[in-house]
């Protein structure tokens, strides 16, 4: 298997500024609905400087906004693996919040029936344990614009001034909708278990994830887990990225010792 080189990455797979010189590990980072991976291009100056990170860029958003966003997770997983594959070639590990975390997590499991590769750690963030997700048919998710904003409005992640503008929200809308779906609809099917160590973060106010979903990650990997809380709501990783990082670069380091 030939090494990609960054300079090359396929338009799936973007290095994360500060952390893009070929290390012992590859961590490769999954957004949540709604958000590209602008959302870690802070992020290489807190991670290990054994780490060569990446992050995930999904179509429908940034400078990926006129590809086609994908609703299904199946059609999504098909597209990821070949996308991945070619980075696989040394220790990996995947950190994923929301969406992210199921993408991952779900990734984590294709490649291990797959392809016998499985991820040195998965952290994931801000999402239930999958057993615990409440699934939603398509016709639950018949949104209006209206709601939509809302919905974008409560996560607490995009400006306000941002929703008053009707032209970004044309723009925005078709993506978050897709994400919205692709998240809502999934459905956990049980089967094999994951090996590696698993870290859950989870923020103290976060409405929709409490400690006892986030505990339930535990059952779900054969490996050790554990269970992490940090202040805030569902985005915490964006006001606690300081302390998140931390544990991130912790988890990452503990990694086969």
């Amino acid at each position: 298997m030939h090494s990609a080189s960054p300079q090359k990455a396929p338009s799936w797979v973007r290095p994360i500024p500060g952390r893009t010189t070929p290390g012992g590990l590859r961590l490769f980072c999954f957004p949540y609905a709604g958000a590209g991976t602008s959302v870690f291009r802070e992020w290489g100056v807190g991670l290990p400087e054994e780490v060569e990170a990446f992050a995930v860029q999904l179509p429908g958003r940034d400078d990926r906004i006129f590809d086609r966003p994908i609703a299904n997770l199946d059609e999504l997983l098909d597209m990821l693996v070949p996308a991945l594959l070619p980075y696989l070639d040394r220790p990996f590990a995947f950190f994923g919040h929301s969406m992210g975390a199921i993408v991952s997590w779900e990734l984590a499991r294709r490649l291990q029936q797959e392809k016998g590769l499985e991820p040195v750690r998965v952290v994931v963030s801000g999402c239930r344990a999958l057993p615990y997700h409440e699934s939603r048919t398509l016709d639950e998710l018949d949104l209006s614009d209206e709601e939509l904003v809302n919905e974008l409005r409560r996560l607490n992640g995009t400006p306000e001034e941002l929703l008053q503008n009707p032209d970004f929200v044309t723009f925005i809308l078709p993506t978050f909708r897709a994400d919205l779906s692709l998240f809502a609809s999934y459905v956990y099917r049980p089967g094999e278990l994951l090996n590696c160590p698993v870290s859950a973060f989870g923020g103290d106010a976060d409405p929709r994830v409490s400690v006892e979903h986030l505990k339930g990650w535990v059952e779900l990997t054969t490996g050790p887990a554990e269970v992490e809380i940090f202040p805030g709501g569902h985005l915490f990783l964006n006001g606690e990225r300081e302390n998140v990082l931390r544990s991130v670069a912790r988890a990452l380091r503990t990694v086969g010792h």
